[in-house]
């Protein structure tokens, strides 16, 4: 659970910073979406990138309702970009914020694995054992391991994207 919370919390923070420093990307991105007049849309995404902020400081304060609360968002997000891949425009950006990249069902996809892994550990509580540094080595890996996965998985649906117009 400390290990998925962790990996969730990087995830959150870079998004919302991502969100908070480019924001008429974010803006251009919650637009082009279509799933709200444009005064929501707007305003949604001043407000985004705070709830991933807050779901940060849930996540590594230990808070129950943050991993639920993370699972939630990213369903909703899994959800946004399902409604406009089924409308056809795959062309979009998916707003997660870092390079721009084009929906894709993989995004989905890896948005409803992260939500699983949410609830998962909602259900584990964060066990504090008399912590060794071999311990501490474990949950710093994993972490690293799984922030590496996810970087290069966003980095290859990216490039997979440019690859298929060729």
């Amino acid at each position: 659970s400390l290990i998925i919370r962790l990996g969730l919390s990087i995830l959150f923070a870079t998004a919302a910073v991502s969100k908070l420093r480019n924001r008429r990307d974010f803006y251009a991105a919650m637009l082009a979406y279509q799933l709200l007049p444009p005064r929501w849309a707007i305003s949604l995404a001043d407000i985004l990138p705070w709830a991933e902020a807050l779901i940060v400081a849930g996540l590594i304060l230990d808070i129950n309702a943050a991993l639920p609360a993370a699972a939630s968002l990213l369903l909703i997000y899994a959800l946004a970009m399902a409604v406009n891949l089924g409308r056809g425009r795959r062309d979009l950006d998916c707003g997660c914020g870092g390079a721009p990249q084009p929906l894709s069902i993989w995004l989905v996809i890896r948005n409803l694995v992260l939500a699983g892994g949410a609830l998962a550990a909602s259900f584990w509580p964060v066990v504090t054992p008399a912590w060794k540094p071999v311990d501490v080595l474990i949950v710093i890996g994993a972490v690293s391991v799984l922030t590496l996965i996810y970087i290069s998985s966003h980095r290859f649906l990216a490039n997979r994207r440019g690859s298929d117009r060729n």
